[in-house]
């Protein structure tokens, strides 16, 4: 798996991610569910493709411990499951 950290193109909260781009190369990009408070959140880049280019998301490739870390920072018990995505937590019962 190869972990990526990006925003969404207009301030980090709104607009598109860099996905599309990513498929249109030939390459298949899934964001997780990991948002920080400046609007980077953690992807997957399950076909690999140029990353070059991609400075409107700030794109960059993360080590599986980086992709890990930031993601613990907002589930403790997170951890990288078997297919190399990392564990969210549960949805609350309502």
């Amino acid at each position: 798996m190869i972990y990526l950290k990006w925003k969404l193109s207009t301030d980090g909260v709104s607009g598109t991610g860099p996905e599309g781009e990513i498929d249109d190369r030939g390459g298949h990009a899934e964001a997780g569910w990991a948002v920080d408070s400046d609007g980077y959140r953690i992807g997957y880049l399950t076909t690999t493709a140029a990353l070059t280019g991609l400075e409107t998301w700030d794109v960059t490739t993360q080590t599986e411990a980086q992709a890990l870390t930031f993601c613990q920072q907002f589930y403790g018990d997170a951890e990288v499951l078997p297919d190399g995505r990392i564990s969210s937590p549960l949805p609350d019962d309502e």
